[in-house]
C-alpha cells in the first residue's frame, strides 16, 4: 500500500498511478501488457511519462486496475485541467460571444 500513498499529491501523472497500482500488487509490466493488449515498451513509456494515454488505453488500463478511466485521463482532476487551459477557455468565450453578436 505504501506505493499508493503518494498518489494523493498534486501534479501526479497517469504513469505514476499505473506504476503504483501495478507494483503494489507485484504485477510485472510484461504481465500487465499481455492482459491489456499493448506492447510492454508502450506500457513502460506511459509509466515513465514518455507517452500520452488516450481514451481507449485509459479504458483498458482502468478496467485492469479496477479504476475509472477518468482517473488516468485527469490524474489531478478535471478542475486542474480546466485551470491549465484557462487561456484557451477565455479566447474561445470571446470568439463565441463575437460570433453570437454577429449572427443575432
Amino acid at each position: 500500500m505504501k506505493d499508493l500513498q503518494h498518489l494523493f499529491i498534486r501534479n501526479t501523472t497517469a504513469g505514476t498511478i499505473i506504476r503504483a497500482f501495478r507494483t503494489n500488487f507485484h504485477i510485472t509490466q510484461k504481465e500487465m501488457s499481455e492482459v491489456i493488449g499493448v506492447p510492454e515498451t508502450n506500457l513502460s513509456a506511459i509509466e515513465n511519462d514518455r507517452r500520452e494515454i488516450g481514451v481507449d488505453l485509459a479504458t483498458r488500463i482502468g478496467a485492469f486496475l479496477g479504476i475509472h478511466p477518468s482517473l488516468l485521463l485527469f490524474p489531478n482532476g478535471q478542475e486542474a485541467e480546466i485551470k491549465k487551459h484557462k487561456m484557451i477557455i477565455q479566447k474561445a468565450k470571446r470568439l463565441l460571444d463575437k460570433k453570437i453578436r454577429q449572427t443575432g
